[in-house]
């Protein structure tokens, strides 16, 4: 989300307006958890989310999440 001279939520849009991106998967790798930065996401195209720090099993866990 926090990247510079284009956001994460600039990236997700510009990918969903391509058309071989609109259907893939986007999971957001962030230190950030507020609610409403999760639903700017999801609102941007974001399929999943998942906070920093995280463990090997949680990260595998949400992109299982996001491929099913």
């Amino acid at each position: 989300i926090n990247m510079p001279r284009m956001d994460g939520f600039g990236l997700i849009e510009a990918l969903r307006r391509q058309p071989g991106h609109r259907n893939l998967p986007i999971l957001v790798l962030t230190t950030e958890s507020s609610d409403e930065k999760k639903a700017r996401a999801r609102e941007a195209g974001a399929t999943g989310w998942i906070v920093k720090p995280f463990n090997p099993e949680k990260l595998a866990a949400a992109i299982r999440r996001v491929l099913h």
